[in-house]
């Protein structure tokens, strides 16, 4: 029996992760612990089906040390702290499920920095940067998976409130970007079924950094079509302005595109192009 300590369940992503692993049935309820900071908030299909629950922080180690306890592998998310806090949460994490007798650590990372995620002039990367050279040292057996960036955030990297996409609204859309950035955007529902099936057979990828993206980059520009085809409303794109993110991104640091989550899901995955509805209606 291998034990499992989940991080991470309260959010976008890792609360998907969760619902993918109990639903389709991939890791035994019983094999299973949460360790949240807010255990009230833990999603409803944890209790349902049975799985332990326990308080655990990365600003606290006590309760870490003690959520961590007699599991086998952590699935570590990262902590939302953009700045160099998040590395010494992580460090805490990984030091603490090592004390306790955690073989294997599961890092969710981020599908910036190109090829490899370790070559970023981007701030939000470099926690994830340190984090991924701190386990390659360490010597604890682990699998760091990159996240691709949600489509669901596409308003967040075009600067705009996609809650004021209308359908029939008169007025023209203004986005006003530094550059016509092109990102494989990858849709959080695929996401989360892909990280489920990399935790139930992590043995197979010990070492490895996985790469789940959509299945194309899209530029901000296309991104716009779609959302005047879709809605019918004009939308006014200009470029002005700098910023280090977006001339990362300029760079090309979210265009990777990797086929592994379509294997993962055993289905071509979804990008913007594919999500009008969801994203636009």
């Amino acid at each position: 029996m291998t034990r499992y300590v989940l991080t991470g369940t309260t959010g976008r992503l890792g609360s998907r992760i969760l619902r993918s692993v109990l639903e389709k049935g991939l890791i035994p309820p019983t094999d299973l612990v949460i360790s949240s900071s807010n255990p009230a908030r833990v999603p409803p299909v944890a209790r349902r089906h049975g799985v332990e629950i326990r308080r655990g922080s990365y600003t606290d180690p006590a309760s870490m040390k003690s959520a961590f306890s007699g599991a086998d592998v952590l699935f570590l998310m990262s902590h939302p702290d953009p700045g160099v806090q998040r590395v010494q949460f992580h460090k805490n994490a990984i030091e603490t499920a090592r004390a306790v007798g955690v073989d294997t650590v599961i890092y969710s990372s981020m599908m910036l920095g190109g090829e490899t995620g370790l070559d970023s002039v981007i701030g939000i990367q470099q926690g994830h940067i340190h984090t991924m050279r701190y386990l390659a040292q360490s010597g604890i057996d682990h699998v760091i998976v990159r996240q691709g960036i949600y489509a669901e955030a596409w308003g967040h990297y075009v600067g705009f409130d996609p809650r004021t996409v209308r359908q029939g609204d008169p007025r023209p859309a203004e986005w006003v970007v530094p550059q016509d950035i092109a990102i494989a955007w990858t849709a959080l529902d695929e996401l989360g079924e892909g990280n489920a099936a990399v935790l139930a057979d992590y043995r197979n990828h010990l070492g490895q950094t996985l790469r789940l993206t959509g299945p194309k980059a899209t530029r901000i520009s296309e991104i716009a079509r779609v959302v005047e085809a879709r809605t019918g409303r004009t939308v006014n794109l200009r470029f002005a302005g700098r910023h280090p993110f977006y001339e990362g991104l300029a760079n090309g640091e979210g265009e990777v595109v990797d086929p592994l989550l379509g294997q993962l899901l055993g289905r071509p995955p979804k990008g913007i192009e594919e999500m009008p509805d969801e994203l636009f209606g």
